[in-house]
C-alpha cells in the first residue's frame, strides 16, 4: 500500500498526506507520506501535522445542534425564525418555513451565492460569523442576492448548501449564547480529547500547520486574480510553474469548513459515531441520537448512490463526509456495523478514490497493525 500511495502522489502531483484507520474504538494504523510544507521540508504526518479539514468540518456544526435538541433547547422541525433577530425565508416561497431539519439534510432552499466564495482571504477571518450571516441573508444587506436562494420550496429538493450550515453554527451561538468556537472547544472538542482543534490560525502552533498546494504546468494567472477563493498566494508571491503554495488562509463563515486539527484527532469524532457516541468513557451524543443521524433520506440526484441522514452522507455500507477547499482535499469514512473506518487528508486538489480504495482493502484485511 505504501508504494501504490507514493505512486499515487506523485502522478497526482499531491505533495503530503496523512491518513488512519480504525477499528472499534482504536487508530490500529496510521502513517504520513511526503511534506506538509516543501519549503521548510516539515513532514506530513498523522498525529503531528494539523490541517483545514474543509466540509468535514459540517459534522461538528452538526454535532452541536443535536447536542442543542437533546437538551430540549430545540427541535428539528422548529422555524429557525424563532430564534434569530432576522428573518431567513426563501424570497420565492417567503410562505415556507425553514428549519433545522431542512439544514441539516441539505434541503433548506439556501443556495451559494458566489459572495461567500469572495470571503476567502489569508489569516484568521476579521468579519464575525454573525456579520457574515446577517449579512448574507438580510435583503439589501452586504452579501445578499437572489441567488443566495433556490427555485425549489424548503424541503422539496437535496442541495448542497455551505450557506445552510454557516446559519446552523450561528444559531449554535444563539441558543448557546457563547461564540461557536468556546461550545465546540467546551462540549464537542473537549469531550472527544481533540487538545489541538480550532477555527482558528492562531489558536494552534502554525510551525505545524500543513500548507495547501495548487500544482500547474504552467503559470496560471487565476492564482492572484481579483479576491477570494482565487487569490491565496502569499502577498507579494506571483504563480509559477509546479507547485503554488498558499497562504494559510480561512473564511468567516466557519461552521461549514474551518476546522483545523491532526488525522488522528478527527478520528475521535468518527470512533465516537461509531461506539454509541461514546469516545473513552466520555459520551458526546446519545446511542439513539447518533442512530438518528446516520438514518437515511434518498438524495436528489438519480444517478447517485449516495444517501443523506442528519449532516452525514451513506455510499453503500459506510458513512462519512468529504471535503475540499483550494490545495485541501479531506475524507472520512466508517461502516457503523463492522466499526470500521478511515481519515485521509492531503494538501492538494485531488480525487482521494484510489487512496480510499487502498485504505478500504486495508481495512478489510484480517491483520492490521500500528
Amino acid at each position: 500500500m505504501d508504494n501504490k500511495i507514493k505512486r499515487w502522489m506523485e502522478k497526482e502531483c499531491v505533495p503530503g498526506l496523512a491518513a488512519c484507520i480504525v477499528k472499534g474504538d482504536k487508530i490500529v494504523w496510521s502513517k504520513g507520506y511526503g511534506m506538509a510544507n516543501l519549503t521548510n521540508k516539515v513532514p506530513f504526518t498523522p498525529d503531528r501535522t494539523l490541517f483545514q479539514i474543509a466540509s468535514i468540518s459540517k459534522t461538528f456544526t452538526a454535532t452541536a445542534i443535536m447536542q442543542l435538541r437533546d437538551k430540549g433547547l430545540i427541535a428539528l422541525d422548529d422555524d429557525v425564525n424563532t430564534f434569530l433577530k432576522f428573518p431567513v425565508r426563501n424570497p420565492k416561497h417567503s410562505d415556507k418555513p425553514i428549519t433545522f431539519k431542512h439544514l441539516l439534510t441539505h434541503t433548506s432552499s439556501l443556495g451559494e451565492g458566489e459572495a461567500l466564495y469572495a470571503l476567502y482571504a489569508a489569516g484568521d477571518p476579521v468579519t464575525s460569523l454573525e456579520e457574515v450571516v446577517t449579512q448574507y441573508f438580510t435583503p439589501n444587506g452586504s452579501l445578499w442576492g437572489r441567488k443566495n436562494f433556490s427555485k425549489q420550496a424548503p424541503g422539496a429538493k437535496q442541495s448542497y448548501s455551505n450557506a445552510g450550515f454557516a446559519l446552523l453554527g450561528y444559531l449554535v451561538e444563539v441558543i448557546s449564547k457563547q461564540p461557536l468556537e468556546d461550545y465546540l472547544q467546551k462540549n464537542v472538542f473537549g469531550v472527544l480529547k481533540m487538545n489541538e482543534a480550532s477555527f482558528y490560525i492562531g489558536k494552534l502552533d502554525r510551525e505545524r500547520q500543513a500548507c495547501a498546494y495548487t500544482f500547474e504546468d504552467e503559470v496560471v494567472d487565476y492564482l492572484c486574480e481579483g479576491d477570494g477563493d482565487g487569490n491565496l498566494l502569499p502577498e507579494g508571491v506571483s504563480p509559477k510553474s509546479g507547485y503554488n503554495e498558499h497562504a494559510l488562509y480561512s473564511y468567516p463563515t466557519l461552521a461549514d469548513g474551518m476546522v483545523r486539527t491532526s488525522v488522528n484527532q478527527l478520528a475521535h469524532l468518527m470512533i465516537a459515531m461509531m461506539n454509541g457516541g461514546k469516545f473513552e468513557g466520555n459520551q458526546l451524543l446519545k446511542e439513539t441520537t447518533v442512530n438518528e443521524m446516520l438514518t437515511c433520506k434518498k438524495a436528489a440526484s438519480k444517478k447517485s448512490d449516495e444517501e443523506v441522514g442528519l449532516c452525514w452522507f451513506s455510499d453503500g455500507d459506510f458513512w462519512g463526509h468529504d471535503g475540499s477547499d483550494p490545495g485541501c482535499s479531506t475524507d472520512m469514512r466508517f461502516n457503523p456495523k463492522t466499526k470500521v473506518g478511515f481519515i485521509v487528508f492531503a494538501n492538494a486538489d485531488a480525487d482521494l478514490d484510489r487512496v480510499e480504495e487502498l485504505l478500504m482493502a486495508a481495512a478489510d484485511a484480517k491483520e492490521m497493525t500500528s
